[in-house]
């Protein structure tokens, strides 16, 4: 995010006092990826750390980390945000061994390049899971304060809790002698993992971390035990019960809201940065990064993308010849550009392992794209469709020859809605919702778009045995969705419907769209295929091989019509 004006959401124009930028670091062979948010008047003495929780809290409680970020920035701090190995856009893969070593390496690693930017005063901000690596680590990473918000005080009762909302992975699925894990929002929990992280008792054995931390609890999860642990090992302890956590950790990505008398309260706890002290040297950034996946070398770098400066998360193959087609992938729902469950960055990566470059896109609004009176990112905005068709211009004008938008529910429908307006050489929409039109009801959960339309399913499913949507469809009188499928199939963009199996979007198109359907997909501009097994999210993880097969092979037979 450059420095610049702000557009509020009431209309106002604003100065922005600091600037965010992508920062790798840690290992070579293996890096992070975090974001500095930094003002732009002068160089911070003061650094903060923010570590994030894991799971499905990341995603929903994104956006109100980053706004916690550019708050504490505006009080003169320099704030590291970052992805743990294996996590987010970060180097590693969901099956690695030691992960909760590799998490707390992640920590010290932010840390270390925080200092390594100048600050001579480090404060660690952690959330749930972060929360508990920030008490355990502090001590060992020398820095001045801690605040742990809703931290896990206990390890096997967070486990418990995954095992009932996470998947348990067939046995069959596993790599060699890992059996019995689960995967949550697409984090994957080998019994290794799930027993490190049962270990944990922060009740029992906290001991003393920082000089000065701040506990914040939720009003339904007290902290009581905890705080007097820490007192009695020797820090100076406050205590904050707030309420507000919920809005950002028990509902979807897409109705999560910031609480920001939680980020008020942190943020006057932490203070003003002194401004009398003199930054030390800085350490240059690491624009791009060496990373291998599935035995390919690649390389990721950030990069702003038209004149919005949207953020895009580029990746190609170290060595290979690049493709002269890349795949951009979507916002999906209101999750940021690692898509969900990361499966954004795990598709990209693969194709990247196959020559394809990509990009991971965050509209504005979404992830750490710049807000433009967006924020926060909602599914379907419209704004959405203009910035995607500036996206294809501005790589077309990068040099890349052929653009393909890739997208999930909502970002598949906008992938599918700005090849009407604009040259898009091709789409895969993944688990589109073709009956969606701009004006209905937008549903946080899929389950709950389901039971919605529950009655207007059955309804359609009648009327198709009785025929009369083919009936309609003869006579040319179609909907929404037909007519939609008929120009794209008219203007020759070459379109993949890709449903998991038996997926809301993919009855529908049977039921209301038999005929059209089948009559757009006899020239073979539009395609469908199905993958059993997987669902909507894409969270069963195992399955997601079968994916960027479907990706590949498509890509593959698609070249002859670009």
């Amino acid at each position: 995010m450059d420095v610049g004006d702000r557009v509020t959401l009431g209309g106002v124009t604003e100065k922005i006092p600091f600037a965010t930028d992508a920062r790798w670091f840690g290992p070579f062979e293996r890096p992070l990826l975090g974001w500095w948010t930094a003002p732009t008047a002068r160089a911070p003495t003061s650094g903060i750390v923010i570590a994030p929780p894991i799971g499905y809290e990341y995603w929903s409680a994104h956006r109100s980390l980053r706004t916690l970020a550019e708050k504490l920035a505006e009080r003169g701090h320099g704030v590291m945000r970052f992805d743990y190995d294996g996590l987010g856009d970060s180097a590693g893969e969901r099956w690695d061994d030691g992960r909760l070593p590799a998490w707390r390496h992640s920590i010290a690693d932010a840390v270390g390049e925080v200092r390594a930017l100048g600050a001579q005063k480090i404060t660690l901000i952690g959330l749930r899971m972060g929360a508990t690596l920030a008490l355990t680590e502090a001590a060992s990473l020398r820095v001045d304060a801690v605040v742990a918000w809703a931290p896990i005080t206990s390890g096997k009762r967070f486990m418990k809790e995954l095992r009932m909302l996470g998947l348990v992975v067939p046995a069959t699925e596993t790599p060699a002698a890992v059996g019995n894990t689960i995967t949550y929002a697409g984090t994957v929990f080998t019994p290794e993992t799930a027993a490190a992280l049962s270990a944990i008792d922060l009740d029992r054995s906290a001991t003393r971390t920082a000089r000065r931390v701040l506990v914040v609890a939720r009003p339904d999860r007290p902290c009581d035990t905890l705080v007097q642990r820490l007192a009695e090992a020797g820090s100076e302890v406050r205590l904050e019960t707030l309420a507000g956590a919920e809005t950002v950790l028990d509902i979807p990505t897409e109705g999560a809201t910031v609480p920001m008398p939680i980020l008020d309260a942190i943020t006057a706890w932490v203070g003003d940065a002194s401004p009398d002290a003199a930054a030390g040297a800085t350490a240059p950034a690491r624009t791009s990064a060496q990373m291998t996946w599935n035995g390919a070398h690649l390389i990721e770098e950030v990069r702003p993308l038209g004149d919005l400066k949207l953020t895009g998360v580029c990746g190609r193959h170290a060595s290979a010849p690049p493709k002269d087609t890349v795949v951009v992938f979507l916002n999906s729902g209101s999750e940021p550009h690692i898509g969900p469950g990361r499966c954004w960055v795990g598709y990209a990566r693969e194709l990247n392992g196959h020559g394809y470059p990509t990009v991971r896109l965050d509209f504005s609004g979404w992830g750490e794209s710049p807000d433009c009176a967006h924020a926060p990112g909602r599914p379907y905005d419209a704004h959405c469709i203009a910035e995607a068709i500036a996206v294809i211009a501005a790589l077309r004008s990068a040099g890349h020859k052929h653009v393909v938008l890739a997208g999930l529910c909502a970002g598949a429908w906008i992938g599918m809605r700005a090849a009407l307006h604009a040259h898009v050489d091709a789409v895969i929409a993944i688990n589109p919702q073709l009956y969606w039109k701009p004006g209905e009801p937008l549903d946080v959960r899929i389950v709950d778009t389901i039971t919605r339309r529950a009655p207007i399913r059955r309804r359609e499913a009648l009327l198709d045995k009785w025929r009369l949507w083919s009936a309609l469809d003869m006579l040319g009188i179609s909907n929404y969705a037909g007519r939609w499928l008929s120009r794209l199939e008219r203007d020759r963009t070459p379109v993949l419907l890709l449903f998991g199996e038996g997926d809301e979007g993919l009855v529908y198109l049977h039921n209301r769209l038999r005929r059209r359907l089948g009559r757009v997909m006899r020239t073979g501009t539009i395609k469908l295929a199905e993958v059993s097994g997987i669902d909507h999210q894409m969270y069963r993880e195992w399955r997601r091989g079968e994916m960027v097969a479907c990706m590949l092979a498509y890509l593959g037979a698609t070249q002859g019509l670009l």
